[in-house]
């Protein structure tokens, strides 16, 4: 039953206590019924005995009336239950087993006769006249009696118990109360303690252990969702971990990164400064300096834009704008810079979509990662090979997909080009001007425009990104 809800155990064994308490307190007052004749006299017990107890004094006549006759008159009157008193025709005490006058005059004589006297404290006196074989009147017998039920027994322990057969069904009650309660709560003790241990051990920052109480019902609900809560803690605590643990390696990341250029900025600046640099080295030097803070400030630049995105309150700026025009625009921008290193560069648009044209969209967001991704490719694409940017629109999403035929992806590129900081050093070597954050911020952009984006090999050389964003509303 220990998978029933606790409202359901705490009705059932209410039923229970109830119902079994019904029961054996109905056999024990049939048992009481039946034992009843063998352990005491019913209250009217000794009433009844009235009338043989009359019709043998009568018998006698006026002979009850001697004092001779008390020895017979002991054994005819039932001396545990009834006691007497024999009276002339005056009112006076003759004898019996009555030492006080219940009647103290002949006047009261005359007026009880063949009557019941009330005494109190469930005493009665029947007052019983004494004939002559002439019908006179000569005296009379008071037989003093109790409407109580009296012991049979000898064992007053036992008749006493008897007695109290009237609170039987309550010690019942208590019996199967106490029984039915220990049970319930041995229950409700094994979770309730897994929860109080659990409790501990959190407060004691220790999440290493399971609550194990599979059971259908409030407790074991309460319990899985400790569990559930254990288990999200543990996992939240371990990504607090792991993005303490990145955070640090961020920040060990960007100096590394900043402490090349500023180095070479800071030996330069020096040599300047000694006034050691004469003539045309004069100027290469200030193009050192000027392009390694241009590295640093870049840097700086992408670490800003992470920041911004990384936000928790960031949210995208849309604007309506149609997006065939912004493309053919950002054409005339990629072809320039593919010209300069002799890259032949061309764009495909497919249009197919049915229902507007102007659609909302984060333009600079979605122009930084274009950029991103396109200045990779012209990077590591030698002079004389392609790129082609494909963009096909539709009326959900645009699905964007740029391709070149240079230096394809490792194996460990493919896995990790999306990851803050990284640098390929093999196929695709990152390490030569820029910060590994570009890939990096070009992913979580397109993700808050509820696109995805991935990275493969081209065939038979190269490599491939595509993503896709769906207009805002």
């Amino acid at each position: 039953m220990k998978d029933k809800s606790l409202k359901y155990q705490f009705i059932v064994a209410f039923i229970k206590i109830i119902v079994l308490s019904l029961i054996l307190s109905i056999i024990s007052f049939i048992i009481w019924f039946k034992t009843f004749d063998y352990i005491q006299y019913p209250a009217n017990y000794y009433e009844n005995q009235l009338s043989r107890i009359i019709y043998e004094i009568n018998e006698k006549y006026e002979a009850v009336l001697d004092k001779k006759f008390e020895g017979q008159m002991n054994r005819i009157v039932p001396s545990e239950g009834i006691l007497y008193q024999v009276l002339d025709n005056e009112g006076n005490l003759i004898y019996g087993s009555i030492k006080n006058p219940l009647i103290k005059n002949k006047r009261k004589l005359y007026e009880n006769l063949n009557s019941v006297l009330r005494l109190g404290n469930n005493n009665f006196a029947k007052v019983v006249p004494a004939f002559n074989e002439n019908s006179d009147i000569k005296g009379a017998i008071i037989l003093k009696y109790q409407l109580r039920s009296t012991p049979k027994i000898n064992n007053y322990l036992l008749y006493k118990l008897n007695n109290l057969i009237i609170f039987i069904p309550f010690i019942y009650i208590v019996v199967f109360t106490i029984f039915y309660s220990k049970k319930l709560a041995k229950n409700l003790v094994k979770p309730i303690n897994l929860l109080m241990e659990g409790s501990e051990k959190i407060k004691n920052k220790d999440l290493d252990f399971s609550i194990d109480y599979k059971e259908n019902n409030e407790l074991g609900r309460l319990c899985d969702a400790f569990e559930d809560m254990r288990i999200n803690l543990k996992d939240s605590l371990i990504k607090q971990w792991d993005l303490e643990e990145k955070r640090r390696e961020n920040i060990a990341s960007i100096a590394h990164d900043l402490k090349t250029p500023l180095t070479i900025i800071n030996t330069y600046s020096e040599a300047l400064i000694d006034g050691t640099v004469e003539g045309d080295k004069f100027k290469d030097y200030i193009e050192v300096i000027k392009r390694n803070n241009e590295r640093a400030l870049a840097l700086l630049e992408d670490m800003n834009k992470i920041s911004n995105i990384e936000n928790p309150n960031f949210t995208l700026q849309p604007i309506e704008i149609n997006i065939i025009e912004f493309l053919e625009l950002k054409e005339k921008d990629y072809n320039l810079l593919c010209q300069e290193k002799g890259i032949y560069f061309k764009v495909d648009i497919i249009d197919l979509r049915e229902k507007r044209f102007i659609d909302k969209f984060d333009i600079k967001s979605i122009e930084q990662v274009l950029d991103n991704i396109m200045s990779n490719s012209i990077r590591y694409t030698e002079k004389g090979e392609s790129i082609k940017l494909n963009i096909l629109c539709k009326d959900d999403k645009i699905k964007f997909s740029i391709m070149d035929t240079g230096k394809g992806f490792s194996n460990e590129d493919l896995k990790n080009i999306f990851n803050k900081f990284y640098r390929g050093d093999k196929s695709r070597s990152f390490t030569t001007g820029h910060s590994g954050l570009g890939m990096y911020i070009a992913k979580t952009i397109v993700e808050k425009h509820g696109g995805n984006i991935k990275a493969e090999n081209n065939s038979p050389k190269g490599g491939i990104i595509e993503f896709d964003i769906k207009p805002m509303q």
